[in-house]
């Protein structure tokens, strides 16, 4: 059995640097951290981006859950897409912001009273809130990072799943263009004619994109592990032209940039659709997801069959479009003759 060390950055006042001894198979090796003795913060943080490739260090039992996250991100960062690294930093970075003590002392009622000090979070976001905690403490406790799980958290439930409800409006999508720059709109354009996920709009390149056959081909992508596949997404007229210019603009790097000329962040995004929500009173729920939800409801409206509407979403079968994509009910006239339609003779 791999044997599991407890360590602790130290600092040597002969040199003036902080260092991490560790011990492998017998053979200590002393690692330099940072220097200055001022630099702690900037030590354990190397520390744990060390640690985490290791997988095999014990924090000791006075570890702040910041430690505990910054390990976890590391390990992240390492095995995971850039967009399921930034998820967790965003959830993580707010609990430690509400949370002082211990992990060891983390209890169940700390998760919930930081949930509940978020009045505007909405079932589906404590679900995911719950989600990040929870996994980056299973990750410590299954690589042996710490010694036991927090009392409580084992057995802290979530809310069950919701699906997303929100349609954006052919109205309510040319109110929010007619107050934004044209940076954002043009990614909320693209959103609107692919039905692509925000993370998959962000990252699209120029290399990934084939203007002859009309499509982007992403390499990596969320079901990657389900499908071994790369996700083709398929472009309108409109959307080639758009993406040759974008093309043209940004041959290298995302094709998609803000107004300064950096790409987009995730939770750029979701601050600028906060921002259309508050300024233009838009209904709960309104975010840039839900242009995926639309953009698949109004196929199946217009008679796109399921089986090629989850293909253009990058499913692997219809089962996510019936259970969580598909807002028909919605829409009362459609469904009114859905059912004339069914019942004639």
């Amino acid at each position: 059995m791999k044997r599991i060390e407890k360590v602790e950055p130290w600092f040597r006042d002969f040199d003036g640097w902080w260092y991490v001894t560790r011990r492998v198979n017998g053979k200590r090796t002393q690692i330099k951290l940072a220097q200055g003795k001022d630099n702690e913060p900037e030590a354990r943080q190397q520390f744990h981006e060390l640690m985490a490739s290791w997988g095999s260090v014990r924090l000791p039992p006075s570890t702040s859950f910041f430690e505990l996250a910054k390990a976890f991100l590391a390990w992240s960062k390492a095995n995971n897409s850039a967009e399921t690294t930034e998820w967790y930093h965003h959830y993580l970075s707010s609990f430690d912001d509400h949370y002082d003590g211990t992990v060891a002392e983390l209890e169940t009622h700390d998760v919930e009273a930081w949930l509940d000090s978020h009045t505007k979070w909405s079932q589906s976001t404590r679900r995911q809130a719950i989600t990040c905690v929870k996994r980056a403490i299973n990750w410590a406790f299954s690589k042996k990072v710490i010694p036991a799980m927090p009392e409580g958290i084992r057995d802290l439930k979530r809310p069950p799943m919701q699906s997303r409800k929100v349609l954006v409006s052919a109205k309510d999508h040319k109110r929010i263009l007619k107050n934004t720059d044209k940076a954002f709109s043009t990614l909320l354009l693209a959103l609107r004619q692919t039905g692509a996920r925000p993370g998959e709009i962000r990252t699209v390149t120029a290399a990934m994109v084939d203007i002859k056959a009309g499509i982007w081909t992403l390499p990596k992508h969320k079901t990657v592990k389900k499908t071994d596949e790369p996700r083709i997404i398929y472009l309108t007229p409109d959307m080639v032209l758009l993406t040759k210019r974008l093309a043209k603009e940004n041959p290298t790097g995302p094709l998609f940039r803000n107004a300064r000329g950096q790409p987009w962040t995730s939770n750029a995004i979701r601050c600028r659709m906060r921002r259309m929500r508050d300024k233009l009173n838009l209904q709960d729920g309104t975010v840039a997801y839900a242009y995926r939800h639309t953009f698949t409801t109004d196929g199946l409206e217009r008679g796109v069959p399921i089986a090629e509407m989850a293909e253009l979403l990058g499913h692997v079968d219809t089962t996510m479009v019936s259970d969580h994509y598909a807002h028909l009910r919605q829409r009362k006239e459609h469904m009114r003759k859905a059912a004339r339609k069914a019942t004639k003779g």
